[in-house]
């Protein structure tokens, strides 16, 4: 696959993912298999020397519709100015 198609995987794998919320599902970005991608490509009938996998995207319906951020440390906490 050519570099400039790379560019836009993330956008429409993103409106994917908001559109399966919307729908009450959720989906995650994997990579793992990508060290194996021949394989899994023959397992999904995937035309190995035509198509180039960029990833897995699981999907399954979500434990309920409470969706908020996660966690996180304040950035005063992990960011740095001019020292360590």
């Amino acid at each position: 696959m050519q570099a400039g198609y790379w560019g836009s995987l993330l956008p429409a794998v993103w409106s994917f993912m908001l559109a399966l919320r919307s729908r009450g599902l959720g989906s995650a970005w994997t990579t793992l298999h990508l060290e194996h991608e021949r394989e899994v490509a023959e397992l999904l009938g995937i035309p190995y020397e035509r198509c180039t996998q960029g990833g897995l995207f699981p999907i399954a319906y979500t434990k309920g519709t409470d969706f908020k951020p996660g966690a996180r440390n304040a950035a005063e906490g992990i960011v740095h100015w001019d020292a360590w």
